[in-house]
């Protein structure tokens, strides 16, 4: 008995134990061999994880991100063209050391190479001479170009960044953090010529009048298939070495949509760079995944539209927006702010729309925070209802007021024809209720005047017979016939009309 209720508290604890909530387990930070670290999303710049990130550290070969980037600028803005020739000065080799990496051959003095050329020898040869050559023909001087490096740093928000030089010359005002050099790069590459450039394995510089061709080798192991620190999801961007610094790298690598930056700084050993810049890729690939905040493909709402056949469209984001989250976090609190651009307006949403005609904007809020906004456009055409066009149109047209005027006036005039035609028929009608009336008393008057011409046989003075009643005595000379008879029907005379009246009222 005693056993039967040992298992049965040991059961309800268990149950108990069940039904309380276990915590998830904290993402591991990873580890990395390098004294400052960052990992970020190129595409929103959000930070996955950060060591010592705003920590100042000589930045090296990776300062030439920057040069390349103000180049870049200057190529999306037409200042320049990428296959701009820019020649060497005398002061090729300006704040370069003996053991300062270069072009190989070096450049020579009145050499003249394209801006493209010299790009590619700078972020894969990390040749220092191409990035003074840059920095020449873009501002005139060296030191000219140094100040524009720095103040594109301020623009960028690089608070912890300073440039001496352009190609990475140890400097003791020459510093940066990997949080900045994070922002930097991300900048970078969001131009396509850099991308495809930083990208690049290897780039054959075409043989000048002063030195035969050059055969760059990107100096990033992560993009040559035959090292041994070859990464296939890697796409850039630079790498770095100083004696007393340590070795240090900006890598971009993509995987399962998303696009990754990682910079290390400080990294012992030769080749550390590159493991460490694969250890925390592995890490945020392994551990954060994309999730969707907005959609580009669902309706989120539907609008009426005025004329429209049909008389609705759905509405969606013309771009998703989309964060990197750890995999065992959950979605915070989502929020949509939208603004109808006819709202705003003050009018009705009107056809004919075209299917991604922009008609408004949407911005997502997670947990309070602004993650973005992108325009909301039509998911589908609508065409103008021409039979809705036409009434709408007479709607307006009578709306006018001289329209209105025109209508009054058209009312009052009928109004006034209507008063007359009623007026009218009513004189008519009392006019040929006269006329039938007068008829009427004429015809009265006319029977009992031809009454009297009737012959009477008991007034007959010539005794004899009057004949058929109806018939006229007709004496030839005015008096009694020889014969003593009456002499028929009197003849039509001047009175035949009114007795056809006379005949036609009676019978009629």
């Amino acid at each position: 008995m005693k056993k039967f209720k040992l298992l049965s508290f040991l059961l309800i604890i268990s149950l108990l134990t069940a039904l309380v909530p276990v915590p998830a387990l904290a993402l591991d930070d990873p580890v990395v061999a390098a004294q400052a670290a960052v990992v970020m999303d190129a595409d929103t710049g959000d930070v996955m994880y950060e060591l010592n990130a705003d920590q100042r550290y000589f930045p090296a070969e990776l300062t030439m991100a920057m040069t390349a980037l103000l180049v870049s600028e200057a190529v999306s803005n037409r200042t320049v063209a990428l296959s701009d020739l820019a020649t060497a000065s005398e002061d090729v080799r300006y704040n370069m050391q003996d053991n300062s990496t270069s072009m190989d051959p070096i450049i020579h003095p009145g050499e003249a190479l394209s801006i493209e050329d010299l790009l590619y020898g700078a972020m894969l040869g990390s040749a220092a001479d191409a990035c003074n050559v840059l920095a020449e023909h873009l501002s005139g001087s060296v030191s000219s170009f140094v100040t524009a490096m720095n103040k594109r740093a301020d623009e960028l928000g690089c608070t912890n960044t300073h440039f001496a030089n352009a190609n990475g010359q140890v400097a003791e005002d020459h510093y940066s953090t990997a949080m900045d050099l994070a922002i930097i790069a991300r900048q970078l590459l969001s131009s396509p010529q850099m991308l495809s450039i930083c990208s690049a394995a290897e780039h054959t510089v075409e043989a000048t009048e002063q030195s035969e061709s050059r055969k760059l080798t990107n100096r990033n192991e992560m993009l040559i298939p035959t090292s041994d620190n070859y990464f296939d999801r890697a796409y850039g961007v630079k790498n770095g070495y100083a004696d007393e610094y340590g070795r240090c790298m900006i890598a971009a690598a993509e995987w399962n949509e998303m696009n990754v930056i990682v910079v290390v700084i400080g990294c012992p050993n030769v080749g550390d760079q590159f493991r460490a810049a694969r250890s925390l890729f592995d890490w945020v690939f392994a551990n954060f995944s994309y999730r969707s905040i907005l959609s580009a493909t669902d309706v989120l709402a539907t609008l009426d539209v005025n004329m429209g056949n049909p008389s609705s469209v759905g509405v969606r984001a013309e771009s998703g927006k989309s964060i990197i989250l750890p995999n065992d976090q959950q979605l915070g609190d989502i929020r949509y702010e939208v603004q109808y651009t006819h709202e705003q307006e003050g009018r009705q949403l009107q056809a004919p729309i075209s299917a991604g005609e922009s008609l408004g904007t949407i911005t997502v809020y997670l947990d309070g925070e602004n993650f973005g906004s992108s325009r909301l456009v039509a998911a589908s055409t609508v065409e103008i209802s021409r039979l809705e066009y036409m009434r709408t149109q007479l709607d307006g047209m009578f709306q006018t007021p001289a329209v209105r005027q025109i209508i009054t006036i058209l009312i009052i005039l009928l109004a006034i024809y209507l008063l007359l035609m009623v007026f009218y028929f009513v004189q008519r009608f009392r006019h040929l209720h006269s006329l039938r009336v007068a008829k009427k008393d004429r015809a009265i008057a006319q029977s009992q005047q031809e009454a009297q011409w009737i012959d009477d046989p008991e007034d007959d003075e010539d005794d004899y017979d009057d004949g058929p009643a109806g018939y006229i005595d007709q004496p030839e000379d005015g008096g009694q016939d020889d014969d003593g008879y009456d002499d028929g029907p009197a003849p039509r005379g001047a009175h035949s009309a009114d007795e056809d009246y006379f005949d036609s009222y009676f019978k009629g």
